[in-house]
């Protein structure tokens, strides 16, 4: 019996690693592909790689992956004009250092954003209505309550628009509608009136209603249809625990989006280390924009509106999230000029295109980075399947 369960075990551990090495390889190859996505359209060959420089980038990336892709790195090099050899290979972020750094078995769970009130408190958070966690109905008290007894009419008697997402498992506003009054019912783009009937056919479970916000009129500027949510990303630092931004970006929506996706056709802009905007915006296909909207050019602004208020707080929420080192926050201000948190994301965090516009992800943390996940790599467990 005890010969059984030890084949079983060890079988068992084998399938897994079997499995995470050729999902890693598969990695390698998509994010080759979307590296393509972000080549340069618009700025001069300034600088094309070297082989001494391919050789000192996988060298100095050789504890972690001795053959990690050059693609972001050629990428980097065409924007900046320089080489830098820490900026971090997607595959070798996606695949290595995000799921050692944020411990997968209790991160995923911080991103329910049916709980990020109760996680995060109540005061920033926009109100939600309704909220479904795994098919059941619970109230802002955490009492249950039966699809059937909500009063979905009687709840926006007096409120003209509304969001609803899907909680859980979406990046990128994937599962995002806006529900909207007309003749006095709330309707989607499609004119679907909104029910518990359709939010359970359409999302089946794990789905809220969220109060719909009014932007601050200086975000306002940048696209009016859309609310221009910051990506700020904290690390909380393997050598001391003290938390850092390590890059902050503004996302705007593509004009007359109701999101500000920019895999919908928006812009993002990075921040300064000193809050102020860079120079240059980038679309998913990686065209330069120097401004948005109404506003004046990027380089003009100067340092974004209450953007140290914004920090002190992203700091603050980082603080409690002890299985996190990375987290990737979406925060927008409000008409009345409070700090709102949109969602917490703990998982698939993106770092491409910044690295593209701004350098390295992690900059002067980079050493400590490889060394840490190193070291977690040499360990015999679940992560130990990136040998080369």
């Amino acid at each position: 019996m005890r010969m059984k369960h030890w084949f079983w075990k060890k079988m068992s551990s084998f399938i897994q690693k079997v499995h995470r090495y050729v999902n890693y390889k598969y990695m390698k190859v998509d994010n080759a592909r979307l590296a393509n996505n972000y080549s340069p359209k618009e700025v001069s060959d300034t600088y094309k790689l070297k082989a001494r420089d391919i050789s000192e980038y996988r060298q100095y990336w050789a504890p972690l992956d001795t053959h990690c892709n050059v693609c972001h790195v050629k990428n980097a090099a065409l924007f900046t004009g320089s080489f830098d050899k820490r900026v971090v290979p997607s595959d070798v972020y996606f695949g290595i250092i995000e799921p050692l750094l944020n411990n997968r078995k209790y991160s995923l769970a911080f991103e329910d954003k049916c709980r990020i009130d109760w996680i995060n408190g109540v005061e920033h958070v926009p109100l939600i209505f309704v909220r479904n966690i795994h098919g059941v109905y619970y109230q802002n008290d955490g009492s249950t309550i039966e699809g059937s007894q909500i009063d979905l009419d009687g709840i926006f008697k007096d409120i003209d628009s509304v969001v609803v997402k899907k909680s859980i498992e979406v990046h990128g506003g994937k599962g995002v509608e806006i529900f909207e009054k007309t003749n006095g019912e709330l309707q989607n783009q499609i004119n679907k009136k909104l029910s518990i009937e359709y939010l359970e056919e359409k999302y089946e479970k794990d789905f809220l209603i969220q109060e719909r916000l009014v932007q601050h009129d200086y975000y306002k500027l940048f696209n009016p249809s859309s609310l221009n949510t910051f990506r700020i990303v904290t690390y909380r630092s393997v050598n001391d625990n003290v938390i850092h931004i390590l890059y902050s970006y503004l996302r705007i929506g593509a004009p007359n989006m109701l999101i500000d996706n920019v895999s919908s056709g928006g812009v993002f802009v990075c921040l300064n280390q000193d809050g102020s905007f860079a120079e240059n915006g980038m679309t998913k296909k990686s065209e330069i924009k120097k401004q948005a909207g109404t506003q004046a050019p990027f380089k003009e602004l100067g340092k974004a509106f209450k953007i140290e208020e914004i920090w002190e707080y992203a700091k603050y929420i980082a603080s409690y999230h002890y299985n996190c080192r990375l987290l990737g926050l979406d925060i927008a201000l409000d008409d009345k000029g409070s700090i709102r948190l949109i969602e917490t994301n703990t998982s698939d965090i993106g770092m491409e295109g910044q690295q593209y516009l701004l350098g390295p992800l992690f900059h002067k943390f980079t050493d400590e980075v490889i060394d840490f996940c190193h070291d977690q790599i040499k360990l015999s467990n679940k992560y130990h399947t990136y040998g080369s």
